[in-house]
């Protein structure tokens, strides 16, 4: 069923509305629009993906569109530019646009960024730095494959839940969707230990994913995107709920490690770190403060809006996610006015 929000982004779209109003709404608000992204692939069938489906943000025809279209009307910047012009003084450009990628996955490196080389435009990768150069499933898609793969029925959630699992895979996909949002809320040692009791109950072995758009990239990679114009920032070490680290020195490490990590691989300071997660949850003022105290000068969440420079808090950035379902008439719609589709 076509959404209200959908009829409206149809109605800007294919009217041509779309620039009137995203000139209308620059020369008022002048807001800074952050898209959010994780994974890019091929088109493929959703049913039969074995990990979890909800990251792949964009098939790559449609994030080539996408690029497209942001390089034609957006002035796309990074986050190492927006602290230069705010250290002159300046605002950033009334149509500025961020490209933001979360975790580090190896199709960063071989989809999305000759796609964003070809345009022209500078995205922004957040990588979790303990995956990168291992043959390894993030913790994460590696539930998920396990849930899908396994022959059990149930599994128990930290709240002492039981959750059926299913007979399908789209039935064994919702069941990832929850487990998965259990542990978003819970210490990260019972997460930790969620997942690997979870993971020898469901007894899957892991699959080898070593040199495949399914694992992280190496630092080969990484660095190779810095020297080509992307820029580079923290997703954390090990991809944690960061506000629920209860240890300060695991959760310095997570925060600092991360960020000396990149910058001794790229040779290049890193400016920004991303929150794992992002929600409002997510962080809370003792992580913001040791993120300041590591020398970031910004931090995106993943709270959808819209940032207002002159009253932007720089470790409370928002972002408009992109997912593999966001049509091209949402897309340009939500982009030329934001305020309707946050």
């Amino acid at each position: 069923m076509t959404s209200k929000k959908d009829l409206l982004a149809m109605l800007i779209a294919r009217t041509g509305l779309v620039r009137i109003v995203s000139r209308t709404h620059d020369a008022v608000w002048h807001d800074l629009r952050v898209l959010a992204y994780h994974r890019v692939l091929p088109r493929q069938d959703v049913n039969r993906f074995p990990y979890d489906i909800e990251l792949v943000s964009a098939w790559e025809d449609e994030f080539d569109w996408q690029v497209g279209h942001l390089a034609k009307h957006y002035a796309v910047i990074t986050p190492s530019e927006l602290a230069r012009l705010a250290d002159a003084g300046k605002p950033p450009p009334r149509n500025a646009a961020m490209i933001t990628f979360d975790d580090g996955y190896r199709d960063n490196h071989d989809i999305a960024f000759p796609i964003l080389r070809r345009h022209g435009v500078a995205a922004t990768m957040f990588v979790t730095t303990g995956y990168l150069d291992q043959p390894d499933l993030y913790w994460f898609d590696k539930l998920s494959y396990a849930i899908k793969a396994s022959q059990v029925g149930q599994l128990t959630l930290p709240d002492g839940t039981a959750l059926a699992l299913g007979d399908d895979l789209p039935a064994r996909q919702r069941a990832c969707e929850t487990a998965l949002r259990s542990l978003k809320s819970v210490s990260d040692q019972l997460r930790r230990d969620s997942v690997s009791n979870w993971l020898a109950q469901l007894g899957v072995a892991t699959p080898w994913v070593n040199g495949s758009v399914h694992c992280s990239m190496s630092w080969a990679e990484v660095k190779a995107l810095a020297d080509n114009g992307m820029e580079i920032g923290s997703h954390s070490v090990t991809h944690p709920v960061l506000s629920t680290v209860a240890d300060d020195l695991e959760l310095r490490r997570e925060i600092f490690d991360s960020k000396l990590a990149i910058e001794a691989h790229t040779k290049r300071p890193v400016t920004a770190l991303a929150y794992p997660v992002g929600g409002p949850k997510a962080y809370n003022d003792r992580v913001i403060q040791m993120v300041r105290e590591a020398g970031y000068r910004y931090a995106f969440t993943y709270t959808s809006g819209l940032n207002r420079p002159q009253a932007m808090n720089p470790f409370a950035i928002k972002r408009l996610a992109v997912e593999r379902y966001t049509s091209r008439d949402r897309f340009s719609a939500m982009l030329a006015a934001p305020p309707m589709f946050v």
